[in-house]
């Protein structure tokens, strides 16, 4: 038996506001390419068809071409990633049901109903000589924010979206092996998660990527290959029970990427005997590259920035003027998409420990060059001083001794004022 497996090609994204749809319509003619030379048994696609959930347009048709070449080479079974709409696949899965009465090999499409419910799917293909049946499960994102309503009373822990996906792995896989036949039956298991300890691109969409959403390893199922989709770095995984790959993105989709080989992964399996994996690098599509030093520098290595999308980083001891023109003239040939400027003259130094005083002023001192600016001097001053000296010393306390101001009051409060007192009275 023999397997191609690809993945997350995310059509419609853009590098900020610059299309790729060239690059995506080269790579998937080097995968249909691919197909068409190793002439496998099955094409498995794990998810993320789409970048966005209501694709354009363009993307729909770009969509429905590449999976017509595909199908042209081998049966196909795409699997519902976190950005795919089931809408759109049952669309499409109309759409292909009706092509192949036609003509061509069958493709299905695995996906999460439009109310929310899932569940998995088992698709049987046979060999090309009829000798082997592959079964494969299909197993669909199932997005957590709707996970209360397939796993109703497992509660909202980290841990319950986890054990309710289990419950569904052991559910599909059960029907997997309804019927088995060790002689003639290959066992692949496809799905669209986050398996914990895999190495992210960080061009994953960080909420359908947390821990607390992770399955392990080790629930993977004991099958001849699981292929899976939504990590967009492609990888082994280390599983004692399965081989496991991430077939990652076709083309280099963010900057945390740009040490990353893209490839289609090529699995070979036989009842009762090791799986046997290769990868087919990608050519198609642009480069992402890291640059951080000069302008001189950065000149210097042109040649090595031709046809790349390019992140620049400048390092300078004075403000460059008109940076953005001149760094676009020291590399013609790449696409800049982000400029940053380190310069000496404005970068700001954090401060040492040795850089702070040794010691705060009195607070009394603080209030005191208070008072003087404000304009506040003499007795006044030393009364209001001689107040705030008491505050200090006796916070919220009615044993402290009155104030100047205090004293002040209370005499008066001592010996009111009568009317033998007032000049009219005397006169």
């Amino acid at each position: 038996m023999k397997l191609l497996h690809t993945s997350d090609w995310h059509l419609g994204r853009r590098m900020g506001r610059r299309s790729r749809d060239s690059e995506f319509d080269a790579v998937l003619s080097e995968i249909a390419e691919i197909a068409q030379q190793t002439e496998p048994d099955l094409i498995v696609h794990s998810g993320d068809l789409f970048d966005r959930y209501t694709p354009a347009p363009g993307d729909l048709l770009r969509a429905v071409r590449a999976l017509e070449a595909l199908r042209a080479a081998a049966p196909v079974v795409v699997i519902g990633g976190n950005h795919d709409s089931p809408h759109w696949f049952e669309v499409l899965d109309y759409f292909f049901r009706a092509a192949t009465r036609r003509d061509g090999h069958e493709i299905a499409f695995v996906h999460t109903a439009a109310d929310g419910s899932g569940g998995g799917q088992v698709i049987d293909t046979p060999s090309r000589d009829k000798t082997q049946r592959i079964r494969l499960a299909a197993l669909p994102f199932i997005h957590p924010n709707r996970f209360m309503h397939l796993f109703p009373g497992l509660g909202t822990t980290d841990g319950a979206y986890a054990q309710g996906l289990r419950g569904l792995q052991e559910d599909v896989v059960a029907r997997l092996r309804e019927g088995f036949s060790p002689e003639r039956d290959v066992l692949v298991f496809a799905a669209h998660l986050y398996i914990g300890g895999a190495l992210l691109s960080h061009s994953e969409r960080h909420l359908d990527v947390s821990e607390a959403y992770a399955t392990s390893p080790d629930d993977l199922p004991s099958v001849a290959y699981c292929a899976l989709g939504h990590i967009h770095k492609p990888q082994p995984l280390s599983s004692a029970r399965a081989t496991a790959r991430y077939a990652g993105s076709p083309l280099q989709l963010d900057f945390g990427e740009c040490d990353e080989t893209k490839s289609v992964v090529l699995v070979e399996a036989d009842p009762q005997r090791p799986t046997r994996i290769a990868t087919r690098p990608l050519q198609a599509g642009r480069r992402l590259k890291r640059f951080e030093g000069t302008l001189e520098e950065l000149a210097s290595r042109a040649e090595e920035f031709s046809d790349t999308y390019l992140k620049v980083t400048v390092t300078s001891d004075e403000l460059i003027p008109q940076l953005a023109q001149k760094v676009a003239t020291a590399v013609p040939g790449a696409v800049v998409v982000d400029i940053d400027e380190d310069c000496a003259e404005t970068r700001v130094t954090p401060l040492e420990d040795s850089d702070l005083p040794t010691a705060e002023p009195e607070l009394a001192d603080s209030f005191r060059a208070y008072l003087t600016r404000r304009g506040t001097q003499g007795r006044v001053a030393d009364d209001v001083l001689a107040a705030f000296a008491s505050l200090l010393q006796h916070p919220d306390s009615d044993e402290a001794p009155p104030s100047p101001a205090e004293r002040l009051l209370q005499e008066a409060l001592d010996n009111p004022w009568t009317s033998s007192h007032t000049g009219s009275e005397t006169a």
